[in-house]
């Protein structure tokens, strides 16, 4: 009786190993390695391209000058595009919450400025949001439970 259950006990550890082991051969672990490399390419593709764009900004507004006036004029320019980043989402009382889903609406923006914020949403849990039948508004219900 000893034996047998010696003999279980094995013949199960020797399934389980096979199991794992079959597991790990079949997992396609470098799709998951592409994914998020490419996720990651991409990510790194977007902010240096922001970077990109801003240092040639302020080099494009410095170039001319002379070299005694760069570095504060290219300062004030850093100042003021970083005062421009942020004033886009300023306007509304209580500010942002980081990480949550937003629905904004952009309005022409006057004097030189693009656009403008017209109006924000905050994602709520058990809302459906649609838009409007006719209109360009967001409409809301609650979610049927």
């Amino acid at each position: 009786m000893r034996f047998r259950k010696i003999i279980i006990i094995v013949a199960t550890l020797a399934a389980a190993a096979g199991l794992v082991a079959f597991g790990r051969v079949t997992a396609d672990t470098g799709a998951a390695y592409r994914s998020g490399r490419e996720a990651g390419l991409n990510e790194g593709l977007r902010d240096g391209r922001v970077a990109g764009l801003r240092e040639g900004r302020a080099l494009q507004v410095t170039t001319e000058l002379p070299a005694s006036v760069r570095p504060p004029t290219k300062a004030a320019f850093e100042s003021g595009y970083v005062s421009g980043m942020n004033d886009v989402f300023s306007g509304y009382d209580g500010g942002w919450s980081l990480s949550t889903p937003y629905v904004i609406t952009l309005q022409a923006g006057t004097n030189g400025v693009t656009y403008r914020l017209a109006s924000r949403i905050e994602f709520a849990p058990g809302i459906n949001y649609h838009l409007c039948p006719a209109t360009h508004t967001l409409c809301q219900e609650s979610r049927p439970r």
